[in-house]
């Protein structure tokens, strides 16, 4: 960046780290940087330090022996763009304004095919091209005088319409399928025989509210849909059942991998779109391309900063954080918003695994005092290893807000200086309960573990991030910095699929600070029920987080999606165990589908 305030937030002439000299910072404050940090930004000149470390080479160290980078810096940079990129671009531009055309020349188009054309769309990854359109049809068909009548002839056509229209924000109520229920409120029997019928009534169960009687629709449709399952149906049908009961649900999928997947099978869909399909696969490789672009810059910066190979003792998962920085902002135009959070990620896995693995308690109560006064004229108090990586925080957070600050003149950088701070003061606790074997009580650890968990941190810096300034209000940051109840319910399920995923490892580390170990200490009941009872407690969470989809708040509805793709994608990556820590086969296998291998498509 050209303008003299660049330099700013960095005690370094680059990005890059230095390792062995300890810094000793001295400060110069100018009319400019006053304005830029209400006096807390500084100029910073670097100059050696004579005095001795304090960190003892010699500690004994713990380890979690993470395994190493699966994808390397030269692999990242090899990767290329679609080779007729171009032509893609051309004719997906054409097929769009035929696929708008499409949902909006509705006029003899029966509203069930209308919901399902536009169930095809998002499901094919390609709602963010036709959000207003979609609004607008489904605008239509809510205004349809005897739509009610029309929708209820099938189970199908009313869980397909309340799963949408919920989704979209359409406050739809539960009681369309009133007559789908006998005398008692229960779901009829003879309404389980139709494979459509249940697989539409599962998914529309995962938008019920809190309090509301539909989610026993979810025990009864998931039954009945294995019971058919047993008594035999076409492959393509038992396919798409079987991955709907055995992974995640719609609703809280991360919908872009899902795209991935349905463009796959969408052809043996009858009926299907030709054009609708030729554009998902045009479209998902012009991102694919972009995302290519965006990981290889993001990849440079993790190797200028230097961390990586300063602390080896730490996870180095790069490519894990794009992925997972692409879960919470799927769509093209959020390319600077899915860097800086992937920095983020890549920050916060360094931090953790510092304070849960390597760091002496010592060390780790003044490296939180520090960062809580963002001072990094008190570093040279630090041991080399802390002070890079401070200087990679400071700078790196100190850059971002600078960054919002010129092009939007918002002073952020006090809401990302609190974010990170109360996730230090988390994670110390955690450690303290480790080093005096201290097994806290479940409610307690979760409390704590709601911020340690690290969503606050993504949500701070996405809600500067996403929102344009007119959604930035008083009110919301207000609600934001007091851990608002949208927050607290994405970092609950954060922390209970987090702990789901990873609590094995934790154990064999000799951890006292998981919410499975406190819960078994506290219950004395098996791992398994404790399981369970984990799953009904996500579940309510995401019934909660359901509201903000239908009510008036805050928030920006762009907000709100972040904090919704926040827990899509965190479900995701520890569905089948520690997808970030320690990545499978099925980990590779969703990054390889998602980020390097295109789809085959002839560009007519």
């Amino acid at each position: 960046m050209a303008s003299d305030l660049l330099s700013l937030p960095y005690c370094l002439s680059s990005t890059q780290i230095l390792s062995r000299s300890h810094i000793h910072l001295r400060h110069i404050i100018t009319p400019s940087n006053a304005k830029f940090l209400n006096g807390s930004s500084r100029k910073l000149i670097c100059v050696a330090s004579k005095q001795d470390s304090q960190y003892t080479q010699n500690q004994n160290r713990r380890s979690a022996n993470y395994q190493p980078n699966l994808w390397t810096d030269e692999f990242i940079q090899s990767l290329r763009n679609h080779p007729q990129l171009e032509k893609l671009q051309e004719r997906a531009t054409k097929l769009e304004e035929k696929v708008r055309l499409m949902i909006n020349n509705t006029t003899d188009m029966e509203p069930l095919s209308l919901l399902e054309l536009i169930d095809d769309v998002e499901r094919l990854g390609l709602a963010y091209k036709f959000d207003e359109d979609i609004d607008r049809a489904l605008e239509r068909i809510v205004s349809i005088e005897n739509f009610k009548d029309q929708t209820q002839k099938s189970l199908h056509e009313t869980a397909l319409y309340f799963r949408i229209l919920r989704q979209q924000g359409f406050p739809v109520s539960q009681d369309v399928f009133e007559r789908f229920r006998d005398e008692k409120g229960k779901f009829k029997v003879e309404t389980s025989n139709n494979v459509q019928g249940m697989l539409s009534l599962y998914e529309a169960s995962q938008l019920t509210l809190e309090g509301e009687s539909l989610w026993e629709a979810n025990a009864f449709s998931k039954t009945h849909l294995m019971n058919l399952m047993k008594e035999g149906m076409k492959v393509e049908v038992a396919n798409q059942v079987r991955h709907v009961l055995e992974g995640l649900p719609y609703h809280q999928s991360f919908h872009k991998l899902e795209a991935r997947q349905y463009i796959d099978t969408y052809n043996k869909k009858e009926p299907h779109h030709r054009l609708l399909l030729e554009l998902a696969k045009l479209d998902f490789n012009i991102v694919q391309s972009s995302h290519i672009k965006d990981l290889q810059e993001v990849s440079r910066w993790w190797m200028n900063i230097g961390l990586a190979s300063k602390l080896n003792f730490a996870r180095d998962r790069l490519m894990e954080s794009f992925f997972w920085s692409v879960g919470m902002v799927p769509e093209p135009p959020f390319a600077y918003c899915r860097k800086e959070l992937t920095k983020v990620v890549q920050l916060i896995t360094i931090i953790d695994d510092v304070y849960d693995v390597y760091g002496t308690l010592d060390e780790l109560e003044l490296f939180t005092d520090i960062v809580e006064r963002w001072d990094v004229n008190a570093i040279n108090t630090l041991p080399d290893y802390l002070i890079s990586c401070f200087l990679a925080l400071y700078n790196t957070v100190n850059e971002m807000a600078y960054d919002i600050f010129k092009e939007r003149d918002i002073k952020c950088l006090p809401y990302f200086k609190k974010a990170w701070s109360d996730l230090c003061k988390s994670y110390l606790q955690e450690a303290k309960w480790f080093y005096n074997k201290v097994i806290p009580p479940f409610n307690v650890y979760l409390e704590n573990a709601r911020i340690s968990c690290s969503g606050g941190v993504f949500l701070f810096h996405s809600y500067f991030l996403v929102n344009q300034n007119q959604d930035i209000t008083e009110q919301a940051l207000h609600s934001l910095t007091n851990y608002h109840d949208l927050l607290r319910s994405s970092c609950t399920i954060y922390r209970l699929s987090n702990d789901l995923g990873t609590s094995m490892d934790e154990i064999k580390r000799g951890e006292t600070s998981n919410s499975i170990i406190s819960y078994l200490n506290e219950t004395n009941l098996s791992e398994e029920n404790a399981r369970q009872y984990y799953k009904i407690l996500i579940d309510k969470e995401w019934q909660n987080l359901n509201k903000y989809l239908v009510m008036d708040s805050t928030f920006s509805k762009s907000f709100i999606q972040v904090a919704i793709n926040l827990v899509r994608i965190v479900q995701c990556v520890y569905q089948y165990g520690d997808g970030f820590g320690r990545p499978d086969n099925v980990s590779k296998s969703r990054i390889k589908s998602l980020l390097i291998d295109p789809i085959d498509v002839d560009v007519i």
